[in-house]
């Protein structure tokens, strides 16, 4: 697998060449700091991208467009990562050793046709095809809104700092929604255009010479950006712990932890917090939290920990018995106060292999290569070979002392209405 930066000005173009697949897949990835007032418009307009434009009036045309090119598959994706939001059009198609002459022209050009020649007119982007995406969206919501465990870590995490950027949802409120009009989709579109950052990742078995060539052709990206863009969030800490319960017609009962991860330096953060995480409750059903609260006193079917690196933030979270959240509580608490004093060689083993497995298995996957790619170039990620070297030489003890820089910042309860074990 070779690896390349080519610096264009307004863009960067990384090329990863490899013969492990048989298609080739293309990101364009534009980044900027996460503005909350235009976060919905931002989410809509990726979708609404992909549904038509001047050169395919309707989603059929696209379809039939990408039939044409043996079946590629053209998506887009945005996603919130730290205080960054990052929206990308991708598509994955044939190598065109089997194809005809023109078949890679072709299949680059079409993601780029779709980003720059966008269904608007007069400025405005098309309201029937901004409805559509409306629906989805609020259907979306409404998905959110009805799973006990996402809706109740969203809450919770509003609970927590409803100013934060960890607070924010990249789908927006019904409200957010509402409010978006086809001149605002343009105006977003206007100021992605000329301030996001871009990335082009283009992996598979190609000409690089060629494939650099098109995408230049295709690339009309024309402002340089200097800004400064920071993923991590310095998410506030507190004296006092903040605890929260709300009611709902749940059949569980839902209690989201929230901690702040302290003063973690560059190594700490990159390796023995995610040990500690995947030790705690982010592993199997061996971590701690698994084997306290559903191997020996049966209160739930899963309890999870999640490490979001770029908020600083670690969230627990578990459905219980309403009858049964004063004991899981204590539970939560007790093995995260063992996490200081109570860990043994073969659960650091356990969890050093299965963040080493993660990392291989990410290997065989085109989208997680880059991903791999992306973060090495813009968040201190290292290399695969470093990565599992320094997973190996975490000792138990570096990952004991990490229970100091773990603070409790607030308990978000939502209380369901029933006695049931789940």
């Amino acid at each position: 697998m070779i690896y390349k930066l080519h610096k264009n000005g307004s863009y960067n173009i990384h090329t990863i060449q490899t013969d492990k697949f048989k298609t080739i897949k293309m990101e364009i990835i534009l980044r900027n700091n996460l503005r909350k007032e235009t976060i919905a418009t931002r989410t809509l307009l990726f979708e609404l991208l992909l549904e038509n434009s001047k050169n395919y009036k309707t989603k059929r045309d696209l379809i039939l467009k990408e039939e044409e090119l043996y079946n590629a598959i053209c998506y887009s994706q945005s996603t919130k990562l730290g205080n960054e939001i990052l929206s990308s059009i991708n598509i994955e198609f044939l190598n065109p050793k089997f194809t005809k002459e023109n078949y890679l022209k072709e299949a680059i050009k079409l993601p780029f046709d779709l980003l720059f020649n966008p269904n608007v007119k007069d400025n405005e982007f098309d309201l029937d095809t901004i409805n559509i995406i409306k629906k989805r969206m609020k259907a979306e919501l409404s998905s959110i809104n009805e799973d006990p465990k996402k809706s109740a870590i969203r809450d919770a995490l509003v609970n927590m700092d409803e100013s934060s950027i960890s607070s924010v949802n990249i789908i927006g409120s019904e409200k957010d929604i509402d409010s978006i009009t086809p001149s605002s989709v343009y105006q977003e579109y206007e100021y992605i255009i000329n301030h996001d950052y871009v990335d082009i990742f283009i992996i598979g078995d190609f000409d690089e010479n060629k494939v650099i060539d098109y995408i230049n052709k295709f690339a009309n990206f024309k402002t340089l950006k200097n800004h400064d863009i920071s993923l991590f969030i310095d998410n506030k800490t507190r004296n006092k712990v903040k605890e929260t319960k709300e009611k709902k017609e749940v059949a569980q009962s839902q209690i989201v932890y929230i901690y702040n991860t302290v003063s973690l330096t560059e190594y700490e953060r990159k390796y023995s917090m995610q040990l500690y995480n995947m030790i705690l409750g982010g592993g199997s059903l061996s971590t701690k939290l698994a084997q306290n609260l559903r191997e020996k006193n049966s209160l739930c079917y899963n309890v999870q920990s999640i490490y979001n690196k770029y908020d600083n933030l670690l969230i627990i979270t578990t459905s219980v018995d309403k009858a049964n959240i004063n004991k899981t509580k204590k539970l939560i608490e007790s093995s995260v106060s063992d996490m200081m004093k109570k860990i043994t060689d073969e659960e650091l083993v356990h969890a050093v292999n299965g963040c080493i497995s993660s990392i291989n298995l990410s290997l065989d996957d085109q989208g997680r290569i880059i991903d791999n790619y992306l973060f090495n170039y813009m968040a201190e990620l290292d290399s695969i070979d470093e990565r599992i070297d320094n997973y190996k030489r975490i000792t138990t003890e570096e990952v004991k002392k990490l229970g100091k820089k773990v603070k409790l910042n607030s308990i978000y309860i939502l209380e369901g209405d029933n006695h049931e074990e789940n």
